[in-house]
This record gives C-alpha cells, sequence and structure tokens, in this order.
C-alpha cells in the first residue's frame, strides 16, 4: 500500500514536471520570438519640426505623405525662388539634404542656374498650387505658378509641374531628383 502511494505519487510529480516543462517551453519560445520581432521591427519616429504646426511620422523607410509634401515644397522653394543674390546660399542649404550620388549633379545645376540668373538679372518666384503626394515611391509632383523678374516687373509667368524624388537612408529622407514634368504658359503674360 505505502509503494501503491508513492508510484502514485511519483506519477502525479512527473506529470506535474511535464506540465511545467511544457508552459516553459512556450514561455521560453515567446521569448525568442519577441526577441526577433525586437530586432527586425522598424521604430517609429514621431518628428514635430519648430515651424510647423503638425507632426510627422517616420518607420524604417516609410515616411508619412504630409511630411514627403512639406520637405518637397522647403526643397521647390529652395529651387525655384532665387534671386541671382540668394541662389548660392540656398543652394548650399539644398546640398545637405541631396542623396550622395546625385551631389554632383545638383552642384553643376545650381552654378549653371546662379550664372543664368546673373547674366539676365533675373528673380524667379514659385507660388506652389497643388501637391500630390505617392508615399510608396517617395516622390510627389508639386504643381504651380513660376513667375520671372527683372528688377521688380514680372516678366513671364507659367504653370509648370515639378516630379520631386526622394531616396531613403537609415530613417533619413535625401533628394534624389528634381525634373520638370510640364509647363503651360499662363494667359495675359507675355512669353
Amino acid at each position: 500500500m505505502k509503494f501503491s502511494y508513492h508510484e502514485k505519487r511519483r506519477g502525479n510529480l512527473h506529470f506535474q514536471r511535464n506540465i511545467l516543462f511544457g508552459v516553459c517551453s512556450i514561455l521560453l519560445l515567446t521569448t525568442i520570438l519577441q526577441t526577433i520581432f525586437i530586432f527586425f521591427r522598424s521604430e517609429k519616429i514621431i518628428l514635430l519640426p519648430p515651424e510647423t504646426k503638425q507632426s510627422f511620422w517616420v518607420e524604417g523607410n516609410s515616411f508619412a505623405p504630409s511630411y514627403l509634401e512639406e520637405q518637397g515644397l522647403y526643397f521647390a522653394h529652395l529651387i525655384l525662388d532665387v534671386s541671382e543674390s540668394n541662389v548660392l546660399s540656398q543652394g548650399e542649404i539644398l546640398l545637405r539634404y541631396v542623396d550622395s550620388e546625385e551631389h554632383g549633379q545638383f552642384k553643376a545645376k545650381l552654378l549653371e542656374d546662379e550664372k543664368r540668373l546673373k547674366k539676365d538679372h533675373l528673380a524667379l518666384h514659385f507660388t506652389p498650387v497643388e501637391c500630390d503626394v505617392y508615399p510608396e515611391s517617395l516622390s510627389l509632383n508639386v504643381s504651380g505658378d513660376l513667375s520671372s523678374y527683372v528688377g521688380s516687373k514680372k516678366v513671364t509667368s507659367h504653370r509648370e509641374t515639378y516630379r520631386v524624388e526622394f531616396t531613403s537612408q537609415k530613417g533619413r529622407l535625401f533628394l534624389k531628383k528634381f525634373t520638370l514634368l510640364k509647363t503651360d504658359q499662363m494667359n495675359g503674360d507675355q512669353p
């Protein structure tokens, strides 16, 4: 009787041990999976620049559409709101945000624009009207009115659409391309 009691007790202890082993194995597997997910998950960062009234998020190499729009409009301002006196200073700011592979091309374009603006005593002003954002491709189209001035006199005005393309490296956004897609002469202006 005493022997069967010990056998029953030992069988019960083995059962409890096996249950605890199973629970511990499941907990260990869960901990390992969570650790793996933490290493491969991109952290979502909320950005609040001092000049704007809305926050933006960045998660890995994905960016909030509003952030892409703000950056695209900012770069359009740096490239298209220029005169002979500020084209190089704005260009220096712009070059800080240009993808390293495209740096030489942007710098050459800035120097070419400086020569043209100085030669013609020209100033450009761009007023954005519409912005279409494509977050999947990190790009946007900016349409607006580009006006040319000689002194304080408006010479021409065009409705132009530009394509702004970005690239992302470790959660940072860099300007890759800024290209003219379409230009339309506006009514009532001289050629």
